[in-house]
């Protein structure tokens, strides 16, 4: 006799041991994230400030300084909901890499991916948390 079954075996469910690991990974990748967008904005900061005061201040400078801002305070936001702030981390990511790609003409593709790489794996790590706890739930 066939066996049936309605999809909520053993077999389908996330382990929550498996959930609670990737969270602490992510959280662990999330503290670093958080200390080095920490260290991008002093040094954009200092940059802009220098350059304010030589009236030379351009746009894009201005524009990153507030996409890693923003980038850095979603990823303590992630700790508390990690879909909000995995999703505002990811799009903050793909616009520094977008204008960090259009601003530094040498070597434009390593800076595109120095510069969002912690936020965009952040994101990816919390949004999969996200989604492996709303399916073992």
């Amino acid at each position: 006799m066939a066996q049936v079954t309605n999809g909520n075996n053993h077999l389908t469910q996330e382990n929550p041991k498996q959930v609670s690991d990737m969270r602490f990974f992510a959280r662990s990748v999330g503290l670093l994230a958080f200390l080095t967008g920490l260290i991008y904005l002093s040094v954009i900061g200092t940059d802009g400030i220098a350059a304010a005061r030589s009236r030379q201040l351009p746009e894009a400078t201005i524009l990153l300084f507030a996409l890693v801002s923003v980038a850095t305070a979603s990823i303590l936001c992630a700790w508390r909901w990690e879909a909000a702030g995995s999703m505002v981390a990811l799009l903050s990511a793909l616009g520094i890499a977008f204008l960090a790609y259009l601003t530094f003409p040498e070597r434009q593709l390593f800076s595109a991916f120095a510069y969002s790489s912690p936020f965009l794996v952040t994101g990816i790590l919390f949004f999969t948390c996200w989604r492996r706890n709303r399916n073992a739930a």
